[in-house]
């Protein structure tokens, strides 16, 4: 089974869109200043991480896995 290593947001690359947070809520939150961030991954599906970072406009998101 693919573990998740690390979850990292690209802060220049990401314009707030929102699309992660929406498609994977208790992975990604909007901070203050509108941007994308990681709250959690102990619990995240790679399934569904991969589909917000395939669904961000500026592809920000990137996955490392071990």
């Amino acid at each position: 089974m693919t573990k998740i290593k690390k979850i990292e947001v690209d802060k220049n690359k990401c314009i707030g869109c929102g699309t992660c947070a929406a498609l994977a809520p208790e992975v990604f939150e909007l901070d203050k200043n509108n941007k994308s961030t990681v709250k959690n991954t102990s619990n995240a599906k790679l399934e569904t991480i991969k589909l917000a970072a395939d669904s961000c406009p500026t592809k920000a998101i990137k996955i490392e896995t071990e």
